[in-house]
Formats: structure tokens, C-alpha cells, sequence
């Protein structure tokens, strides 16, 4: 056998031929293949759930904002109707649809758009018959006089609510 001399401080120590590493128990590949398995599955549920999804009258699936289409046109037509009745003036039929629009907007973006400006609600990605729509009730809004035509405005508002 080796004696080593161990007058001196040992630095290094003797290598002998290497082992084999311990082989991994049955269970571990097991986990790991099953927890693939299910992280691929999550991510396909989240995908097929969570997408835009046109409307299919074969399947019965239908828009997923008609209700809140059907609220919003039918505000719009009280608003008109207020209006023809002589119960509101231009300028108030002006600040409904505005108000109107925006809870639309808060229904289809999933957020408070009523204290963002137009140029804001401008920026969000599909908002440009919304944003233009906004703009056009600014003028008969706050204006003392308005050239602003009704049916133009109740009209133009259920276009946009109706294809957006």
C-alpha cells in the first residue's frame, strides 16, 4: 500500500478509479413525464378557453358581449327617445351618448374608461370608430350653439356599438 507522508499539509488527495453515479429511482422519470403531460394540458385548456372566438351559428356559440350590445342599444334608443320627446336638449343628448358609449367601452375593454380623454382611449388597440365617435359628441357637448344633428348621433353610436 501507499504511505503518505503526511509531514507536510496534504493539498490534494489520491483518486482512485470513479464510480458509477446511483441510478435514479423508477418514480423520478414517472413524475417528470407526468408533469409534462400535465403542464401540456394546462396550457392547451388555457389556449382553446381563452380565444377570440367569431360567432358560429352551427356550434350555437354566440358573441359574448350580446347582452351587453343589447343594454347598450337599448339606452341608446331611450336616449333618442328622450330627445324626440322634447324631455332633453341636443347638448344632453350629446352627454348620454358620450356616457352610453363609454360604458360600452368599459363592458368591451374590461376597464373604466370614464375619466380617460379621447386621445387615451385613442391609443387602445380597436378603439378608432370609438375614439372618432367620442370626438364628434365633444362639439355639440360643451358648445353654447351646435349645427350636431340627432338621428346623425344615435345613428353613428348603434353602427359602432353594433360592429365593434
Amino acid at each position: 500500500m501507499f504511505a503518505a507522508d503526511l509531514s507536510a499539509p496534504v493539498w490534494a488527495v489520491e483518486v482512485h478509479d470513479p464510480v458509477a453515479p446511483a441510478a435514479y429511482s423508477t418514480w423520478v422519470p414517472i413524475v417528470g413525464g407526468a408533469l409534462l403531460v400535465l403542464i401540456g394540458a394546462w396550457l392547451w385548456w388555457v389556449f382553446w378557453h381563452t380565444r377570440e372566438r367569431p360567432f358560429d351559428s352551427k356550434e350555437g356559440r354566440g358573441d359574448r358581449f350580446s347582452g351587453l350590445r343589447q343594454r347598450t342599444l337599448a339606452d341608446i334608443a331611450q336616449a333618442e327617445e328622450r330627445y324626440r320627446e322634447g324631455a332633453t336638449d341636443l347638448r344632453t343628448l350629446h352627454l348620454d351618448l358620450n356616457h352610453i358609449m363609454r360604458e360600452f367601452a368599459n363592458g368591451r375593454l374590461r376597464m373604466d374608461t370614464s375619466s380617460l380623454t379621447v386621445g387615451e382611449i385613442a391609443r387602445i388597440e380597436g378603439t378608432d370608430r370609438l375614439s372618432s365617435l367620442l370626438t364628434e359628441y365633444e362639439e355639440p357637448a360643451f358648445a353654447v350653439d351646435s349645427d350636431a344633428e340627432a338621428l346623425a348621433a344615435t345613428t353613428n353610436a348603434k353602427a359602432v356599438v353594433e360592429q365593434w
